[in-house]
């Protein structure tokens, strides 16, 4: 689950960190995009976005993507909050959430 907008934030603020947190996952969108998954920014009120990503080769293989803010550096995070990496490693991000949403089958023809 993303990290929740502390509400002694003031409004401004928490605007401003959900609006970085945005910008981070659409860069991640957009290199998940060059793999071939599909991505869409999710948001909801008190909260940081998040981003869905699928896989259109099998659409089971999704996971939501959060990013979150961590003595002073931004991270891109599983679904379950364990970090991937820091945002400043996109391709890293990208190739990692890749992987794992690969649809590979044993014996494939």
């Amino acid at each position: 689950m993303p990290d929740p907008i502390a509400p002694a934030v003031a409004t401004t603020s928490a605007a401003a960190v959900a609006a970085e947190a945005a910008t981070h996952l659409d860069n991640l969108r957009e290199a998940l995009q060059t793999l071939g998954l599909h991505a869409r920014l999710l948001t909801q009120d008190d909260r940081l976005p998040r981003l869905r990503v699928i896989n259109p080769k099998a659409t089971t293989m999704s996971e939501i993507i959060s990013v979150a803010q961590r003595h002073d550096r931004w991270l891109f995070c599983w679904s379950w909050n364990e970090p991937i990496t820091e945002v400043a490693h996109l391709a890293t991000a990208a190739e990692r959430i890749g992987h794992v949403l690969a649809a590979t089958f044993p014996n494939a023809a």
